[in-house]
This record gives C-alpha cells, structure tokens and sequence, in this order.
C-alpha cells in the first residue's frame, strides 16, 4: 500500500476520534500500522494515533505497552518528527508512573529524556524538558532526596533561564519559586533572595497573567523573608511594591496579595510602635476589603480593625 493510503486512513481515524467513535478511531490504529509497514515515520504516527485513543479510553495496561513499543524502536531514531514523537512517549509513561506512585521508575524515564535531549536546542523541545525538570524535582521530593531536589532546580535554570520562550521562561521562575523555598526550610536565606530577585527579574520581562501572579506570590514572600531576618525597612519597601503595583488589579489572585501586603505591612508597623502609619494603612485595607467574600481576608480584616482600634485607644490614653 502506498502513502496515500495511509493518509486516508489517518483522516478517517482523525474523524472518528473528533467525533468520539474511539473503538472505531482505535480500530483504525491497527489498520494504519498495517499499511506502514516498516516505515518509520508512518510507525511512529500510527503508534500515536493509538496512544490517543488509549488514553482517551483510559486503557493504562495497552497504553504503556504501546507506549513503550514507541521508545523502544524509536529510541535512536535521528528523525526530528520521530524524536519528539519518542519524547512524548517517555514524558506520558513518566506521567502514568507518577499516578502510580512508581517514583523510581517515572525518575528513570525522566533521566532518559533529559539524556536524550538536553543537546537539543529546538524550540520545538525546550517546553518538554522544562516540563521534564519540574516533574523530576517533585518525583525526587517523593523519594525524600531535598538535596537533590535543590540540583534539579539549579540544572532547569542554568540550562533555560536564557530561553526566548514565555512558556519556557515561566517555568524557570516556577523553578525559582521552588527553591527559593527550599532554600528557606535549609535556612540559606541568602540564596532564597538570590533565587527570589532573579525570579522576579524574570517575571518583569515575560509580563503576563500567569507571571504576574507568581510575581505578586514571590514578592509577598520575599517580603515575609526579609522580615523574619529583620531586614525590616527592606520588608517594608517589598510590601509596598506589591501594593503599588497590583492594588487596582481586578484578578482575585492579585487582590489577595495585595491583602497580604497590607496585612503583613500592618502587623510590622505595629511591632515598630508606628501607630500612625499602622491607622492609616489599616484604614486603607478594611475600605478596600470590607466587602470581600474571601474567608481568610475577612478573617484579616477583622484583626486589622481590632490593632487600628488598639492603636487610637492607646495614642488618646494619658
């Protein structure tokens, strides 16, 4: 059969799947790799024909298998097309593993696709193996390495914080995120705020919905970072930061950093002894926030208005 054939084919099996006919879409799967025969390109686009229709019928035991017949035939393949049909393959049986809770064996396919791979400088792959790097570190959080986690991070970052990719880039600042994070249960607060700044110097340069509220998130906590290692006016200008920039923001994400800022902002001007300013800001977060249906701002509000009462008791007393 010819080429032709099999791109009939293929076109049925994509109308069938559209239209949700998947035992007849799958059906069609093995009457593509009939015709393809033993050519590669062919294989390949047939097997992920399969491996939709599998997943979409949740068949996990037939869907590893062709996974797996995917990376063992194609695993030094040179095609680009098969590559990423072979990466895909790898990340997906990572994915399955992971939900298994198989942690050992979703980190040997995660190593295997990063070995593959971390030469390859197309765009095309780039969001794979951030993607890779991320779920790695969580796969080696869940076998308890910290240590370990904090090499994965680094290695996603020195290899992509460079990329021209929004999506890409938004993954290292999640990287960055993270390990800042981690950084702080090591008590390394020094390289927290290291990993903090380059985040948010990364964040400024995507510019968009989904960096501008891991932006807001990383300047809250950078915030709360430098107040518990009393760096207290630099706490200070980060709060305010936060509130300046995001105050008028409509999305709720935003709106609740902007609460924590004022609320942690209260809460430092109280134990500075900064009565003024503490009425002043507290009276601008209950205007703004009175109203809110969130339980946790509400809760916030409240105690914002018990310190400001405090404050004005305490300042009219003799």
């Amino acid at each position: 059969m010819s080429q032709l054939d099999f791109k009939n084919i293929y076109d049925e099996f994509n109308t069938k799947f559209h239209n949700k006919e998947y035992e007849k879409a799958l059906d069609l799967t093995y009457e593509l790799l009939e015709v393809a025969q033993e050519v590669d390109i062919e294989v390949a686009y047939a097997l992920m024909a399969k491996v939709r229709v599998l997943t979409v019928l949740d068949q996990k035991k037939q869907l590893l298998e062709t996974l797996d017949e995917i990376i063992d035939n194609f695993s030094k393949t040179q095609d680009e097309n098969i590559s990423y049909i072979f990466a895909y393959a790898l990340y997906n049986k990572a994915i399955i593993l992971a939900k298994e809770k198989k942690y050992e064996e979703e980190l040997s396919c995660y190593n295997q696709l990063l070995e593959n791979f971390i030469s390859d400088v197309s765009l095309k792959i780039e969001l794979i193996l951030t993607k890779t790097y991320l779920n790695k570190a969580i796969c080696t959080k869940e076998l308890g390495k910290l240590e370990d986690v904090v090499l994965v991070y680094e290695e996603l970052i020195k290899n992509f914080e460079n990329s021209e990719q929004e999506e890409v880039l938004l993954d290292v600042a999640s990287a960055l995120f993270n390990l800042s994070s981690i950084y702080q249960k090591l008590e390394n607060n020094d390289k927290a705020i290291v990993k903090f700044d380059r985040l948010i110097e990364i964040c400024n340069k995507i510019n968009n919905k989904a960096s501008l509220e891991l932006l807001a998130k990383a300047l809250v906590n950078k915030a709360s970072l430098l107040s518990n290692i009393n760096e207290i006016s630099k706490a200070l200008e980060t709060y305010d930061e936060i509130i300046n920039n995001f105050e008028n923001e409509i999305n709720p994400m935003l709106l609740s950093q902007v609460a924590l800022a004022l609320y942690n902002k209260i809460l430092l001007l109280g134990e500075l002894g900064k009565q003024a300013e503490l009425i002043e800001v507290s009276d601008k977060f209950i205007e703004k926030f009175a109203n809110t249906k969130d339980a946790i701002i509400k809760d916030m509000v409240l105690t914002a208005e018990i310190l400001k009462d405090k404050e004005k008791y305490n300042t009219n007393s003799f």
